[in-house]
């Protein structure tokens, strides 16, 4: 009995072993804790409203061009009028390409504050909560990076990332310089008012 007593011990140790080798990770997946954070929709918004501020004044400078370009259709139009409206086009062309590369311009920098606010305020809850499941390793996800995963698994980690991104940070705080903005503490309680006591009745 004492060979299969050994190979039995044996067996028990390398699957303990191979337990221990196996890599503890979690991944992190960003569009998914902004889309589940009140803090990380906020942060993202100012770059979405900035982009559709953009395209809806390339939208409107092209609709003016196109009007002038119907204008120099017409056959009633004279030279004079033709030369007014061909510097009036040559105009907007320039300003619709000043307008496109500051917007561009723009959203880069609005592209990078947001991008540099989130990784400051989540970083630390990343560190935090890998610490606390003891994980290995953090991968950021990308689509095309994984053959398969886990559905539940692959989103767990994100998930509770976005509860502690929202109990800690105020979703209303402006975007700065890229440092963290917690919330702020709790106001203390107003201390209760002191107990009268009823005068004692004069015998």
């Amino acid at each position: 009995m004492r060979p299969l007593h050994t190979l039995l011990c044996l067996a028990a140790a390398v699957t303990l072993s191979a337990q221990d080798l196996q890599p503890r990770i979690g991944m992190l997946v960003p569009e998914r804790v902004i889309g589940n954070s009140a803090r990380g929709r906020k942060l993202f918004a100012e770059l979405d409203n900035l982009k559709k501020s953009l395209e809806d004044k390339l939208q409107a400078k092209s609709a003016e061009i196109q009007k002038l370009n119907g204008q120099m259709q017409s056959p009633s139009i004279s030279e004079s009028g033709k030369e007014t409206l061909q510097k009036q086009l040559r105009d907007l062309d320039f300003e619709g390409k000043k307008l496109q590369e500051d917007g561009q311009m723009e959203l880069q920098r609005t592209q990078q504050k947001v991008i540099t606010q989130f990784q400051k305020e989540i970083g630390p809850l990343v560190d935090e909560l890998a610490k606390e499941n003891k994980l290995q390793l953090v991968l950021q996800y990308q689509p095309g990076m994984v053959a398969y995963a886990d559905q539940a698994w692959l989103l767990t980690f994100s998930d509770e990332i976005a509860k502690r991104y929202d109990a800690k940070y105020d979703a209303n705080a402006p975007i700065g310089d890229g440092k963290a903005a917690p919330k702020a503490a709790p106001a203390p309680a107003a201390p209760k008012p002191a107990a009268k006591v009823a005068p004692k009745p004069v015998s």
